[in-house]
C-alpha cells in the first residue's frame, strides 16, 4: 500500500509539474482574401506588412497591407508555393519557393523580381541575407537531402555543402555568423556561410530559429523541443526536450523573441505559448482556433500570426 501511495504521489506531482499556466491577449482574426496556406509574415514598418504561402505545385500567394493589417491585398508571383520570406535590416526582401524559384524586393514598395536559380527539383525551405550582395538558402524534402546554397548579387547560385538531412531554416545572427537547422541537425558558420560545422545536439526535426540578440538564440522542433544558445550558437542546450518521456507531445512551427527573455512559439492546432524568462517557464493561450499556425512576427508591441486555411491573426502585447 505504501508503494502504491508513493507511486500515486509521484504521478500526481508529474502531472502538476507538466501543467502550464494560461495567459490571455486581445487578438483579432482578420479577413483574408485566400484559403491557401500562409507560411511567413513580416512587417517592414508599423503599417506595411507582407505574407507569403501557397499550395505546393500549383499556387503561390503574396498578401500585402498598408494599413497595419486591417485590409490585405492579394497578388500572385509564379505559381509555386512560397515557403519562406525574409526582409533584412535594409528592408530588402527575399522569398523562396519550390523548384529553385527566388524573389527579390528592393524595398517594401517595389515589385518582386522573379529569378529561377536553376534547381528544378529542390524545395527552397529558408532564406537569409545580411546584405543584398550575398545570402544563404537551405533546401530539403522528405526528411533528407539538405543543401546549403550561396547566392551572390547577380542572383547566381552555387551549392556550398550537402547533408543527408532536410534543412528547414537559416538565420544570420551577425554578418559572418549564420545558423541553420533541420531534421536532427543544427549547423553554424562563422565565415558568412562558406563553411559549416555540425553542433552536438540532435533529437528533433527543428523547424524554425530566431536570434533576438547576436548571442542569444532559440530553435523549436516538430516533436516539441525548444533549444537555446547564449554564446552565439557555439553551444546549444535543451530547455524543453520533446523526446523526453516526461514531456507532453507538442508540435512547434515558429518562434519569435522580442528580446532575450520575452518570446512566443506557435504550432499545430492553434498552439500559442509565451515565456517571460528566457524559456525557463512557459504559459499557454487557450482560445485561438484549432488551425495549424506556421509563422509569428512581432513589431513595436503588435504581433501577427499566419497559418493554414489563409488564417491571419493579430494581437497586442
Amino acid at each position: 500500500m505504501k508503494k502504491y501511495l508513493f507511486l500515486l504521489s509521484v504521478i500526481s506531482l508529474f502531472f502538476l509539474g507538466c501543467k502550464k499556466e494560461k495567459f490571455y491577449l486581445s487578438w483579432i482574426e482578420h479577413n483574408s482574401p485566400t484559403e491557401l496556406t500562409l507560411n511567413a509574415v513580416h512587417f517592414t514598418d508599423d503599417s506595411t506588412g507582407h505574407i507569403v504561402g501557397g499550395n505546393v505545385w500549383n499556387d503561390d500567394i503574396y498578401l500585402k497591407t498598408t494599413d497595419g493589417g486591417t485590409t490585405w491585398f492579394e497578388d500572385t508571383l509564379n505559381g509555386k508555393e512560397i515557403y519562406h520570406m525574409q526582409f533584412n535590416s535594409d528592408n530588402n526582401g527575399f522569398a523562396v519557393a519550390w523548384g529553385g524559384d527566388f524573389y527579390f524586393k528592393e524595398n517594401p514598395q517595389s515589385y518582386w523580381e522573379y529569378h529561377n536559380l536553376g534547381f528544378p527539383f529542390e524545395a527552397f525551405r529558408g532564406v537569409s541575407f545580411w546584405e543584398k550582395e550575398s545570402g544563404i538558402i537551405v533546401t530539403g524534402g522528405a526528411f533528407r537531402s539538405g543543401k546549403i546554397i550561396y547566392v551572390n548579387d547577380n542572383f547566381e547560385a552555387s551549392i556550398i555543402d550537402s547533408f543527408s538531412q532536410e534543412l528547414s531554416a537559416v538565420f544570420h545572427s551577425e554578418k559572418d555568423i549564420v545558423h541553420a537547422v533541420g531534421y536532427g541537425i543544427v549547423l553554424r558558420s562563422t565565415d558568412g556561410g562558406n563553411t559549416w560545422k555540425k553542433k552536438d545536439i540532435i533529437g528533433d526535426f527543428f523547424r524554425a530559429i530566431h536570434f533576438p540578440t547576436s548571442e542569444v538564440g532559440y530553435a523549436v522542433g516538430h516533436s516539441g523541443s525548444i533549444i537555446k544558445t547564449t554564446d552565439a550558437g557555439e553551444n546549444w542546450n535543451f530547455i524543453r526536450n520533446g523526446d523526453a518521456i516526461s514531456t507532453s507531445n507538442k508540435s512547434f512551427r515558429s518562434v519569435f523573441f522580442v528580446d532575450e527573455d520575452h518570446g512566443y512559439v506557435v504550432g499545430h492546432d492553434g498552439l500559442f505559448w509565451r515565456t517571460k524568462n528566457g524559456g525557463d517557464d512557459w504559459e499557454t493561450m487557450p482560445d485561438l482556433p484549432e488551425v495549424d499556425l506556421h509563422d509569428i512576427f512581432i513589431r513595436n508591441g503588435r504581433g501577427f500570426i499566419v497559418g493554414k486555411k489563409g488564417k491571419i491573426f493579430s494581437f497586442d502585447l
